[in-house]
């Protein structure tokens, strides 16, 4: 039984909504690592856990990034090949 390979679009689509939950996260944690430290935290392991998964969540999105990247180039090589034609 042989499993069906998504189209380019759902894996355009699958690395945009990855980067969007990526780049949200980690803007979020690092409004939350800002807001602590305005209000006279002390940037304890607490905060040190949530700032590496805010650098975590950039990192996510920059790795999805990549795969949109890569699908973006399919792309390019199926319209040139349909091209000349």
């Amino acid at each position: 039984m042989s499993r069906a390979t998504p189209t380019l679009r759902q894996r355009k689509i699958f690395a945009l909504t990855r980067i969007l939950a990526g780049l949200v996260a980690a803007c979020y944690l690092g409004y939350v690592i800002i807001a602590n430290l305005a209000a006279g935290l002390p940037f304890d392991r607490t905060l040190l856990f949530t700032a590496l998964v805010s650098v975590a969540g950039f990192a996510y999105a920059a790795w999805y990034l990549r795969d949109l990247s890569a699908v973006a180039r399919e792309e390019r090589e199926q319209r040139g090949a349909n091209d000349q034609r």
